[in-house]
């Protein structure tokens, strides 16, 4: 008996000696950030002339600001439009790959993939010349397709912030495509063949069966998008830089700025620790309204 729980404990040590380098990491550069913005959002923090302790006051300096909340607004856009597309577009390409038998198929998956591997200078680059008023090809389709007055999109505040919401879903869906490309080589073939058996067509498969059984991929793209989508900065900064105007400055780029622009730093840590409750929520009702597990994972009778 106690040879057995020596090797045991053993095993547990080294288990956590395995564990134990991710989670200093973890600790140093996620959990202790956290905590220490939170620390400077408390105080007007200036390090050379003296921080002054204010305790929630940058807050309510913030709920008072009418920029804060356009940026919020603007975020929030952002969100709706781009983690639709993102997964959206993924599920798409990855359920068409996988049901199309046709020769030249990992060429294109490896198209549609391309564009996750460019920077986002590129992507933001690409797409400004693009859109470009005066030599944008997009532009020139559309006057040709007959609409004369297409408007210079990231110089329209209606405009812009699904133009660079579009953009980015263009830019990550590849990604999340080779994810649910994974997902549906997992599920058995079985099952869709009883489905076929019994007279299902293609719009229940993938509704009733499909999608139920690659729910963890679906949950995963989804945390994944958000997280990106809340905090945007680099379209932004590269195609706008917050214009026209502040119709497309959001809250990733109100930060830099109230940091690195006003020198505001327990404000712009205010905004970064908001910012991360916000994702910290999407994520959260994420999982409780998706769940982790699909249901080909699931145990009979309801139980886990």
């Amino acid at each position: 008996m106690s040879t057995q729980r020596s090797r045991r404990a053993r095993r547990q040590i080294t288990g956590i000696l395995y564990v134990l380098p991710f989670v200093l990491v973890w600790l140093t550069f996620l959990v202790w950030p956290v905590i220490y913005g939170f620390y400077i959002s408390l105080w007007r923090w200036d390090p050379l002339r003296g921080s002054e302790f204010v305790g929630l006051r940058n807050y309510q300096n913030l709920f008072s600001d009418p920029r804060f909340w356009n940026a919020t607004w603007n975020t929030l856009e952002f969100a709706a439009i781009s983690i639709p597309l993102i997964v959206g577009f993924g599920l798409i390409f990855a359920v068409m790959l996988h049901n199309s038998r046709f020769r030249g198929k990992a060429f294109v998956e490896a198209s549609l993939f391309f564009p996750y591997l460019l920077n986002v200078s590129i992507i933001s680059l690409i797409w400004a010349w693009l859109v470009d008023p005066d030599y944008g090809i997009l532009i020139h389709a559309l006057r040709l397709l007959g609409w004369q007055e297409a408007p210079a999109f990231l110089n329209h505040p209606l405009w812009v912030i699904p133009l660079i919401a579009i953009a980015t879903g263009w830019w990550l869906s590849g990604y999340r495509m080779v994810v649910f490309r994974a997902a549906l080589k997992d599920i058995p073939q079985s099952i869709l063949e009883s489905a076929d058996i019994d007279g299902a067509n293609g719009w229940t498969k993938l509704t009733r069966i499909v999608i139920p059984l690659i729910k963890p991929a679906i949950l995963f793209s989804i945390v994944l998008s958000a997280l990106s989508a809340f905090s945007v900065l680099g379209q932004v900064l590269v195609m706008t830089e917050g214009g026209p105007g502040r119709s497309s400055e959001v809250l990733a780029l109100y930060l830099y700025r109230l940091g690195f622009h006003y020198f505001r730093m327990g404000e712009a840590a205010a905004v970064g620790f908001l910012l991360f409750l916000l994702m910290l929520v999407v994520t959260i009702l994420a999982f409780r309204f998706l769940g982790f597990e699909s249901e080909f994972e699931r145990k009979p009778g309801g139980a886990r």
